[in-house]
């Protein structure tokens, strides 16, 4: 190891995922030599010295497509002159924003050369001094100082230069049948390492010494408290050496060829000193989540946090836990933070507040943009909640908290709404009626159309699948909010779609009609449409849908689906899953239209739903006093009724609504009439009345960008899989500088070709089923998971194009887990 290598250790200690920049500041050009180096070791290097302007720009696009996609990224900038030490002189420096979003060098006394100097060689402090006087202090001359040739064995066998490198290299080694490095490894720790064993016979003796020294270290240096008596005589390094403990201890995490080593020497270490019982009752262990029990403390952590209103807090520790080794490795630890992550959007939406001036459009608007995500968090969380296999015991107070919070949220916007829903006459805008707005238009620009019609797609989850149809349809996808027809039940809302109800009483039942047709059922509705459009038509439930089945003559083709009102309506709770899957079959519908030519598709709903985790007793009211009652639903009665403190009451024509009925009359907030309904649709509430009309075109005309893709695993096209999570490399080259995003299916497959795993992660889209690679960036790290009842011994992972269904790409490696 020479000095040129223990300085770049010295820079490499002050760069973090959260602070992966750093900004040199070199007048006299003492370090400039060493940026090759830094390149070679894969830091981006932005040299100012050629050009301040390109060089900004360079910089600005390596922090935008790599830095902000990939936490193990660094960039170095170089500028050959002084640091600013005023407030004007760094408005004057164009890098400034980078060293507020960074760490910068030389910063302290530490960062002084003759202090690195003195540190790189502690026992060569008289020979220093001498070369210090003389003012010969070049890299050669420090390095002159060095004894014979340094560490050549060492270095031979790790395939490093600096002290982290030869570290992390002997720490990868699987085998060694020559020791004849061990003295030099006696020497180096001497100096590198004060108070660590370095003897030994084998290289697994060595190894074990030098994990439990460096990571019972880091524990140490991190523990906001004194270390218990018993465990003050296990080895720790100096203080001083905090900092590089650190940078090697991140460089064990963050390297994918030793994330299952460093997590299996964790826990072993943990259990040799019984970390787990010692520190049983600890409340805080730090900011570094070094050894697994210490997950525990981070979860009461994150529980605090919310439960004082600290949220910032509670997404720093959220977003630092979700980039850490047990996230990646720990199927407990990643649903916990999963499940944090929706808990923390549902805080952030409370905070965020109601905005509105209280009526109606204001309302609706305010729900449509960022009230509906506290609904998409109470979703996620639980649809998360059901595909859990490991759990810890704080997921039951994080429950706990995720409910009530959406509870009292939600009943605070269901009173907004309630009071302003009179208004609903003055705001014809807000109609929901998708066939008469969207598809006779198209049809008769003479486009061929799909018009999908979902039973219960609420606003949430349509926005929701909207903004994941933008990923591939990218500028021709449109959705806006409308308000379901009142009272919301499926006839009357889909009805409503092909043209202005009526509602009637035919044979004792209230039923919807258009002029004198019937539309009551899916039957009335496709004759009425064949009746009034006048072009050839298909009919077909999501379900049964086959795209070989598609006449070539069909213009309008009217897809029904009812998989999640089915599943809330029978499942609950437990049904969520099943909503997911019905969103995956609308992608997949989609798809398969677009490849049948059709130009439009147009997916509109009858009404909305609010789910509640569970059935209070104050939940339920008395129905109203009444007669002639002719609709009677969970939430809503239409008939001759009395008025009830509990209930909401209207006519027919202050709703602007044209219906046989004396009086519509609604439960309050979210109260039931029926004992036990927690699945409802039928009420007043921005949940069950907001639903979403989505509309895309399915053709383009613009070409098609032309980009490759590479699928590496560990930087190689080979290799073995040990882990059910594996982090894969895609390495992507866009033919464009300005290209858009690309999309690429990428199939996880076993040794009989089927389909054994999937992608995760933030890349991922679980309703598309694609992923997207942001524009620009030239390398993404992909986690894919692998199904728990695999056992084969080969995994195939293959991209594909998402338009041709072209193979990009394709990595095929062994698999071994026990």
């Amino acid at each position: 190891m020479d000095i040129q290598g223990y300085i770049l250790d010295h820079w490499l200690s002050k760069m973090k995922p959260e602070n992966p920049v750093l900004t040199i500041y070199d007048k006299d050009g003492t370090y400039y030599d060493i940026l090759p180096i830094a390149k070679e070791k894969g830091i981006k290097v932005i040299d100012t010295t050629k050009g301040f302007l390109h060089a900004r720009l360079s910089a600005s696009k390596f922090w935008c497509n790599e830095l902000s996609l990939n936490s193990n990224k660094r960039m170095i900038i170089y500028r050959k002159r002084q640091m600013p030490t005023n407030n004007r002189s760094w408005v004057e420096e164009p890098f400034a924003a980078f060293y507020k979003s960074g760490a910068v060098f030389p910063f302290g006394p530490q960062d002084d050369y003759e202090n690195i100097c003195r540190t790189f060689l502690p026992a060569k402090q008289q020979e220093l001094d001498k070369l210090f006087a003389q003012g010969s202090t070049s890299f050669n001359m420090i390095n002159a100082l060095l004894d014979g040739a340094a560490y050549p064995e060492l270095e031979q066998l790790t395939g490093g230069k600096s002290f982290a490198e030869m570290t992390v290299g002997l720490l990868s080694q699987t085998s060694c049948s020559d020791m004849k490095w061990l003295n030099e490894w006696k020497n180096f720790a001497e100096v590198q390492y004060p108070g660590l064993d370095a003897n030994g016979v084998t290289l697994n003796d060595v190894q074990l010494k030098l994990w439990s020294y460096l990571l019972f270290s880091e524990f140490v240096f991190d523990l906001p408290e004194e270390l218990p008596d018993n465990l003050k005589s296990v080895a720790v390094a100096p203080v001083e050496l905090k900092d590089k403990i650190y940078m090697v201890c991140d460089k064990l995490r963050n390297q994918i060829n030793l994330r299952e080593t460093y997590v299996k020497m964790a826990n072993k270490i943990a259990v040799q000193l019984n970390l787990t019982d010692v520190f049983a009752r600890a409340k805080h262990l730090g900011e570094r989540v070094t050894f697994s029990f210490e997950n525990s403390v981070e979860y009461e952590r994150l529980i605090s946090y919310v439960k004082e209103g600290n949220i910032v807090a509670a997404r720093n520790l959220a977003n630092k836990n979700q980039n850490d080794v047990w996230y990646q490795e720990d199927k407990e630890v990643e649903t916990f933070w999963n499940l944090s992550e929706s808990l923390l959007l549902l805080c952030e939406c409370i905070n965020n507040g109601i905005m509105s001036d209280g009526n109606l459009k204001d309302i609706v608007e305010w729900y449509a943009e960022s009230g509906c995500q506290a609904d998409f968090a109470f979703r996620r969380y639980h649809t998360d909640l059901l595909g859990a296999i490991n759990m810890s015991k704080q997921v039951k107070s994080l429950t706990e908290l995720l409910n009530a919070k959406y509870r009292e949220f939600t009943e605070r916007g269901v009173k907004v709404y309630q009071q302003s829903i009179l208004e609903l006459k003055d705001y014809p805008e807000l109609n929901n009626q998708g066939f008469v707005q969207k598809v006779y238009p198209a049809l008769k620009d003479d486009k061929r159309v799909v018009f999908v019609m979902v039973d219960a797609f609420r606003f949430e989850m349509g926005k929701t699948f909207a903004e994941s149809m933008k990923r591939i349809y990218r500028d021709r996808v449109e959705y806006a909010p409308r308000i379901s027809y009142l009272p919301s039940v499926t006839r009357f809302g889909m009805a409503n779609h092909l043209g202005d109800i009526s509602l009637d009483t035919q044979a004792g039942k209230l039923q919807p009609l258009i002029g004198f047709d019937v539309v009551s059922t899916p039957e009335d509705r496709i004759d009425y449409l064949k009746k009034t459009i006048g072009v050839e038509l298909q009919d077909v439930r999501l379900e049964d849908f086959e795209p070989t089945a598609v006449n070539d003559e069909t213009r309008l083709l009217v897809v029904r689906s009812q998989g999640i009102d089915t599943a809330g309506e029978n499942d609950k709770l437990n049904g969520l899953s099943s909503m997911e899957r019905e969103m995956i079959r609308l992608a997949r519908l989609i798809d398969d239209c677009k490849r049948l030519k059709f130009d439009t598709i147009v997916l509109v709903a009858d009404h909305g739903f609010m789910l509640q985790p569970s059935f209070h007793v104050g939940d339920q009211i008395n129905k109203p006093v009444g007669s002639d009652v002719i609709l009677d639903e969970s939430r809503m009665l239409a008939g001759n009724l009395n008025e009830s403190p509990n209930t909401l009451s209207f006519t027919p024509a202050q709703l602007g609504k044209n219906i046989s009925v004396m009086k519509l009359v609604y439960a309050k907030d979210f109260t039931v009439f029926k004992r036990g309904e927690v699945y409802y649709h039928e009420g007043l509430s921005l949940q069950e009345n907001v639903v979403p009309i989505i509309t895309i075109k399915l053709q383009d005309e613009k070409k098609q960008q032309a980009f490759s893709v590479l699928l590496s695993y560990k930087k190689q096209n080979n290799g073995t899989v040990y882990t059910r999570r594996a982090v894969i490399d895609i390495n992507t080259t866009f033919s464009d500088l300005f290209a858009d995003d690309v999309l690429i299916r990428l199939m996880v497959t076993g040794d009989d070709g089927k389909v054994i795993g999937k992608p995760e992660g933030k890349f991922y889209n679980d309703v598309t089923e694609l992923l997207c690679i942001p524009s620009g960036a030239s390398e993404i790290r992909q986690p894919i998971s692998i199904d728990d009842d695999y056992y084969g011994h080969t995994i195939t992972l293959t991209a594909l194009d998402v338009e041709t269904n072209a193979t990009l790409s394709t990595l095929r490696l062994n698999f071994e887990n026990d």
